[in-house]
C-alpha cells in the first residue's frame, strides 16, 4: 500500500501492483459479488481508526484517501471536483469529531454532488435510527467501529 500527501494534507492509499494486479482484483471482486474498487474518502479524527480501516479497505483493493477531520475532509472532497481531479465514488465520516463533525461534512459534500454517497461512522447509530436523527445528507448509518462484512456489503451497494 502506497502511501501520497496532497497540498491539503490528505493522504492517499492506493493499493500496490500496477494496472494488471488492478484489473484482476476487479474481475475477482465482481465474481464474489462485490463491487469494484472505489475511490474513498475516509474522514475521521482518530488515527487509530483511519489505519485500521485504510488497512481493510486497500486490502479489497480501494483507493483511499484520508483526512484527519472534518474541514479537512471537506477540503479534499472539493479540490476533488475540480478539472482534472479524480471524483470521489463514496465518503466515511465519523459522526463525533471536533469543530467540523460528521453531520457538517455530510453536508458539504452534498451541497457539492447530491449524488455521492455518504456513509456516517457512529457509535450512536441505534440511538440516532430510534430517535429519527439520521441527517438527510446520509446515505448509509454504520456502527463505529464498522463490522467488515457490513462496510463490504454498503460498499457493494453504491459500486454496483
Amino acid at each position: 500500500m502506497a502511501a501520497q500527501v496532497d497540498s491539503i494534507g490528505a493522504r492517499a492509499f492506493r493499493p500496490a501492483g500496477g494496472a494488471e494486479r488492478r484489473h484482476r482484483a476487479v474481475r475477482f471482486f465482481l465474481a464474489l459479488g462485490r463491487s469494484a474498487p472505489l475511490r474513498i474518502l475516509l474522514v475521521d479524527d482518530d488515527p487509530l481508526v483511519i489505519r485500521a480501516m485504510c488497512s481493510i479497505l486497500a486490502a479489497d483493493g480501494h483507493e483511499v484517501t484520508t483526512a484527519d477531520g472534518g474541514q479537512q475532509g471537506v477540503d479534499a472532497f472539493k479540490a476533488s471536483r475540480q478539472p482534472g481531479a479524480a471524483p470521489f465514488a463514496v465518503v466515511i465520516t465519523d459522526l463525533g469529531m471536533p469543530y467540523v463533525d460528521g453531520r457538517k461534512v455530510a453536508a458539504a459534500i452534498k451541497r457539492e454532488s447530491a449524488a455521492t454517497p455518504i456513509i456516517l461512522l457512529t457509535g450512536w447509530g441505534q440511538r440516532l435510527e430510534a430517535e429519527g436523527d439520521i441527517p438527510a445528507s446520509v446515505d448509509f448509518v454504520l456502527a463505529k467501529p464498522p463490522k467488515i462484512a457490513e462496510l463490504r456489503g454498503v460498499l457493494a451497494k453504491i459500486g454496483t
